[in-house]
C-alpha cells in the first residue's frame, strides 16, 4: 500500500511477482500436508477417545480416581470453565457485592486500540502492542 492506501505497483521490484507466486505455492502445499496429516490423525484420535471412555468407565466402576498398572497410571481430573449466560447481570452482581475476584483482569485489545484512536493516549495502566504481518492473496482474489 502507498501513503494513500492504494496498491503499490509491482514494477517497484520485479522479484515481488516471483516471491508472491512462491509464497502462494508453499501455502497451498502446507494446506495439502495439513489436510493429509488430519486425515491420518483422525483414526488415532478416534481410537484414543474410545480408550479414554473405557478407562473412565473402569475408574468409575472401580470407585477410584486413579489406578496404577504395569503399563502406567490412569487418573481422572476435572477442569472447570466459566462463561457468561447474562454478562450484564453478572457485572451488576460483581459490582454490587464487591466480588471482583470473579473476574479475569486483562485489557481488551480492540477496545484499547479504539480508545487510543479516539483519545490519542492509552487508558491508564494499559499497554498496546502491534505486530505487523503480511498477507498474500491469489491473483484476482479480493
Amino acid at each position: 500500500m502507498t501513503a494513500d492506501n492504494s496498491v503499490a505497483p509491482a514494477a517497484v521490484n520485479p522479484e515481488a511477482d516471483k516471491w508472491i507466486h512462491a509464497y502462494v505455492a508453499l501455502r497451498d502445499q502446507l494446506k495439502k500436508i495439513d489436510s493429509e496429516h488430519e486425515d491420518r490423525r483422525k483414526e488415532y484420535v478416534e481410537t484414543m477417545a474410545q480408550l479414554s471412555a473405557r478407562l473412565q468407565n473402569f475408574l468409575e466402576s472401580s470407585g477410584v480416581d486413579s489406578a496404577k498398572t504395569k503399563a502406567g497410571t490412569v487418573y481422572s481430573s476435572v477442569r472447570f470453565t466459566a462463561s457468561l449466560a447474562d454478562p450484564e447481570a453478572f457485572m451488576r452482581f460483581v459490582i454490587a457485592n464487591n466480588k471482583f475476584e470473579l473476574l479475569d483482569r486483562r485489557a481488551n485489545a480492540t477496545a484499547v486500540r479504539d480508545y487510543v484512536e479516539e483519545n490519542n493516549q492509552l487508558p491508564p495502566g494499559a499497554n498496546l502492542s502491534a505486530i505487523k504481518t503480511i498477507g498474500v492473496r491469489r491473483p484476482g482474489a479480493k
